[in-house]
């Protein structure tokens, strides 16, 4: 994520104080759904907000100092262009100093002037060099990290990079996602999970931490990692492109990855070819979160062709219920599958 990006201050101002048209809350909505720095500061600063509007002497404490600080950050980051000119000589400049400035008490009064100070008025190396991410229920997130490396988070992972000052890309990390890191020979990029350590060589690979089974497992795509049980460091294994390293309380081991719907989460789409239901529903499940089941062992052994591109579960699940002559019975925590099996 870019630190120094442009934040629309006067819009989060606006949408926190509720005073937005349509098309800005919408706008708004749009940013918080999208990017996640516009999430955190919205959930950093409602409640502080609200105590702020509610004592309106406070807009009276005397901001001089930093609102000309601020707009002075804001006015030099600009293109200069015509338009941007006509904006701040223009009659609605009193309204734009007005949110802004209560923008410079809000970051001044909350935790959010350290941030807000470090990224705008005074960068600090060692700060953008550190970066949260949590992805929501039913949400895929993509970002950059400020290594240049880029990251896919799945739904209800959380990730915390630190660019450590020995130099090492250090990742503290839970749930399940894809990084693609650039190789650095003297920065190494260690991935830390529960219970496993992964060492990347430049590369491309998916990281799962299944809290269930309490096992880590990492598919190499491109390039290597060294993977490292935490719990006894000295049981170490390369794995190389196509392989699945797993670590689990019987330690580490390798397997090739005969699935090539894995990666599906991210890629959008499911191949079968003569698939048996069991192996399409474990498909299904892993890539949509869902639990699917079915009501019958018989129809384990069905055997399903078809591919998929970009389609919800609910419509992969009407195609079995027709090829199959099934019905669908939905629970609060289960959809099954329910039928006579395959004749």
């Amino acid at each position: 994520m870019n630190r120094k990006k442009y934040i629309n201050w006067e819009l989060l101002a606006k949408y926190l104080n509720q005073d937005v048209n349509k098309q800005e809350r919408e706008l708004m909505e749009k940013l918080i759904l999208s990017d996640v720095e516009y999430e955190q500061i919205i959930s950093e600063v409602q409640e502080p907000w609200n105590i702020l509007k509610k004592q309106k002497d406070m807009i009276e404490v005397n901001t001089d100092a930093a609102w000309e600080k601020l707009i002075n950050r804001i006015e030099q980051t600009q293109t200069g262009t015509k338009q941007e000119k006509n904006i701040s000589s223009s009659p609605g400049r009193r309204t734009f100093q007005y949110y802004l400035r209560i923008a410079a008490v809000l970051i001044l009064v909350t935790g959010l002037s350290y941030l807000f100070y470090r990224t705008v008025i005074q960068p600090d190396n060692n700060f953008q060099n550190r970066l949260t991410i949590n992805s929501g229920s039913d949400q895929l997130i993509e970002s950059t990290l400020p290594d240049g490396s880029t990251v896919l988070l799945r739904a209800q992972s959380r990730l915390k990079f630190e660019h450590q000052s020995t130099g090492t890309r250090e990742v503290i990390f839970s749930g399940e996602a894809y990084f693609d890191v650039s190789l650095d020979q003297d920065e190494p990029f260690i991935v830390i999970t529960n219970r496993a350590l992964v060492e990347v060589l430049g590369t491309s690979f998916c990281v799962e931490v299944d809290g269930e089974n309490n096992q880590v497992k990492v598919l190499v795509e491109s390039g290597r990692v060294l993977l490292t049980d935490r719990s006894n460091k000295e049981q170490s294994l390369v794995i190389e492109p196509g392989y699945i390293g797993i670590v689990s309380r019987e330690g580490i081991q390798q397997v090739k990855n005969q699935n090539i719907n894995y990666l599906a989460w991210k890629t959008k789409m499911l191949v079968f070819r003569e698939t048996r239901l069991e192996d399409v529903i474990r498909d299904l499940n892993h890539t949509f979160g869902t639990n699917i089941v079915y009501g019958d062992a018989k129809l384990a052994g069905c055997h399903f062709t078809g591919t998929f591109y970009n389609q919800p579960v609910d419509s992969l699940l009407h195609v079995l219920k027709t090829a199959f002559n099934l019905e669908l019975e939905y629970t609060r925590s289960r959809i099954i599958l329910v039928g006579e099996g395959c004749k």
